[in-house]
């Protein structure tokens, strides 16, 4: 008797359905796929206990006769193709003919269909791969599939479905994503005998997205439009405020077809990159529209991926689509609807064992550059902030503690900043007039300490060229300090944040991911390649030999990146150039980091390569904790901020500012 036999079809039906039929969302995404090809404009879902139970799914395409009704529940009956030659050019969602028979085969199943042109329709009823009954049956035009008992002849693998909770949400995640895809039909989902998912099918995506996710959500997207080599990118990209911690409201769409590719996925946070806090995914529609023989479908069993013959170009298209979507967005907005990208902080992890968490709010951020523009701000060559100005010696809060404050006190500070105006820039009378005391008390504390004392303003960590460049524009108009930016500064905390005021909301700035941000945006002003500057004397580092020879391959991208080096020696390399506005002392730290990230990337961009070589820069060279700060020297940190294009978030995606209004304060000391 032979070893080797020949498996009966049923068998054959449930090792197919292991394949495709994963869990009960699975199926949905099938039927639903079949529907969608019948020519439906309406497709409803049911389903009970998380689908394993019972799965319902009515449309109103084109139908069947009871010939092709009979022929559908068969393995490999299908009308999408006819040949092997069919599989370069498919343009509808199946193809396999696999999924109906699988799923019957592990379920009992119940088709129901019927043709515009028949008086009366078919039923087919299946149980466990068995076809138990074919007659007519009075339905509406279309057709409508039940599933019940689930994986009931295979123990083993009901076993492993998760809770009906969770299979639930599956399924209307895969509903979502479906309706996204093909927003001319109107979906309906309904779990547990409550509707669920409720979609217009007008054709418009914004639409669609306010009935899966919200209205509100829906406010906050820009659409995307762009094509080329080919390739047509069309849907939606939200604001970075807009995060979920998983990739749940990304849906990636190619020829109609929702899938998963990691090249996409990579091409969207790259053009995120600056914007999102590490863990955030913001809300991503895309459908990208290739040519059929460029993409090959038939490499999954759940046809969920698919691959390029080429993915360069997609990788393109869809990161440039995005970052044009959110540098120049376009939104049907009222007047009073913010206009702004901006960082959403999670309270919930910061402020632990509240009820509820806290919104961060932030200002128009474009409008406010723009006024700055407008008004002819230009940031200064040096300003009184930066590392190098710091005299480390000099605490302006030292053994100086008043309580409060008097008119005589202030009345003082003026007298001795009038008669030493080098010293204390005339920026200070707003502050005096509109401050409270917490400001005051660090100019007055500032003042005593220059009470006779004869040294000069670089002496005291006040660069020289700011009184000539900058105090004059403080002397015609200082209320320009207050309305540049719209924030009030009220002096520091640890040595590390930055408090200030705008009306009744309190602001607090992490001074070194502000400063981070002001150094990156001003290194990126540079053109294609970052300035130069030749070394007298040269300097020498110790690299491996992998290092050696990425150096001599990334000869080009390294000067593009502003560093001229060569080989030192066998286990040293040469410095004759780095690039301006880096401290000198920190340049073999960076390019040691350089070469860290072209190890890890293989063949990065010229573009990543710049952003994480002027993102790690701008960090090594920022202020850092423990740098105290006067209010001088805080007004022109945020003035600098306020002119950059992102003054929200660091290169690497951190908060610079954190927003409290008077509610969310009256929260964390539980007022009610």
């Amino acid at each position: 008797m032979p070893t080797i036999h020949v498996l009966d079809e049923t068998t054959i039906n449930q090792i197919a359905a292991g394949e495709v039929v994963e869990r009960p969302a699975s199926v949905i995404k099938e039927l639903v796929e079949n529907a969608i090809d019948a020519g439906a404009t309406s497709i409803e879902v049911e389903i009970a206990e998380g689908g394993i139970e019972y799965m319902r799914i009515t449309d109103n395409g084109c139908g069947m006769s009871e010939v092709d009704a009979r022929l559908a529940v068969l393995r490999h009956a299908t009308s999408k193709i006819r040949s092997a030659d069919d599989l370069y050019d498919i343009a509808s969602l199946g193809f396999r003919g696999e999924a109906i028979a699988s799923i019957a085969s592990v379920s009992k199943f119940t088709l129901r269909t019927r043709q515009e042109t028949d008086t009366m329709g078919t039923r087919i009823y299946i149980e466990g791969g068995h076809m138990v009954d074919c007659d007519p049956c009075g339905t509406s035009v279309g057709t409508s599939i039940e599933v019940k008992d689930l994986f009931y002849n295979t123990p083993a693998r009901r076993k492993f479905l998760k809770s009906t909770r969770t299979e639930a949400n599956k399924i209307q995640d895969m509903i979502g994503k479906l309706a996204l895809s093909h927003t001319h039909i109107a979906f309906k989902c309904i779990v547990d005998t409550r509707v669920t998912i409720m979609t217009p099918g007008n054709h418009k995506m914004v639409d669609t997205i306010a009935a899966l996710y919200g209205f509100k959500v829906s406010e906050d997207v820009f659409p995307i439009a762009y094509e080329a080599e080919g390739i047509y990118v069309e849907g939606v990209v939200s604001k970075p405020t807009v995060l979920k911690s998983s990739r749940q409201w990304q849906t990636t769409i190619v020829n109609q077809r929702v899938i998963s590719d990691k090249a996409i996925y990579k091409a969207i946070d790259t053009a995120y990159h600056a914007l999102l806090p590490k863990g955030g995914y913001p809300l991503v529609v895309l459908q990208i529209v290739v040519p059929p023989g460029t993409v090959d479908i038939n490499v999954h069993p759940r046809k969920s991926e698919v691959k390029f013959s080429d993915d360069k170009p997609v990788f393109k298209a869809v990161y440039n689509s995005i970052l044009q979507a959110l540098e120049h967005p376009t939104h049907h907005r009222t007047s009073q609807q913010e206009e702004t990208i901006a960082t959403a902080i999670d309270y919930d992890k910061v402020f632990t064992g509240r009820s509820q968490g806290f919104t961060v709010m932030r200002e128009k951020t474009e409008a406010l550059v723009d006024t700055i523009r407008q008004k002819g701000y230009t940031a200064p060559q040096r300003t009184v902030y930066e590392q190098g100005n710091f005299n480390k010696t000099l605490d302006v809060n030292e053994n100086f503690v008043p309580k409060s404050y008097t008119q005589e006190d202030k009345d003082r500070f003026r007298a001795i900043r009038e008669s030493r105006p080098n010293l204390v820039p005339s920026s200070v009378e707003p502050y005096i007039n509109h401050a409270g005391n917490e400001s005051v008390s660090i100019y007055l504390s500032t003042v005593q300490g220059l009470a006779g004392d004869s040294r000069t303003g670089d002496a005291l960590g006040i660069d020289s060229s700011y009184d000539t460049d900058h105090g004059n524009s403080y002397n015609t108009n200082a209320s320009k300090t207050v309305a540049n930016h719209g924030l009030l500064p009220m002096g520091q905390v640890a040595s590390c944040y930055i408090l200030a005021k705008k009306g009744d909301d309190l602001y607090i700035i992490d001074q070194h991911a502000a400063h981070e941000r002001v150094r990156y945006d001003k290194l990126c002003k540079s053109s294609e390649s970052i300035p130069m500057q030749e070394l007298l004397m040269p300097m020498y580092m110790d690299v491996s030999e992998e290092e050696l020879t990425l150096a001599e391959e990334q000869r080009d991208a390294l000067l593009d990146l502003g560093f001229q080096v060569d080989q030192g020696g066998p286990t040293s390399l040469r410095i004759d150039g780095h690039p301006v506005d880096i401290i000198e002392s920190k340049v073999p730290e960076i390019l040691q980091y350089v070469f860290s990230y072209m190890h890890d990337h293989q063949s990065p961009s010229a573009a990543q390569l710049r952003h994480e070589m002027l993102a790690y820069a701008s960090c090594r060279g920022a202020i850092k904790a423990g740098h105290n700060l006067n209010l001088v020297q805080i007004d022109a940190l945020l003035q600098d901020l306020f002119s950059t294009e992102k003054p929200y978030v660091c290169p690497h995606g951190r908060p610079t500012i954190i927003k409290f209004t008077p509610d969310e304060l009256g929260k964390l000391f539980l007022r009610s």
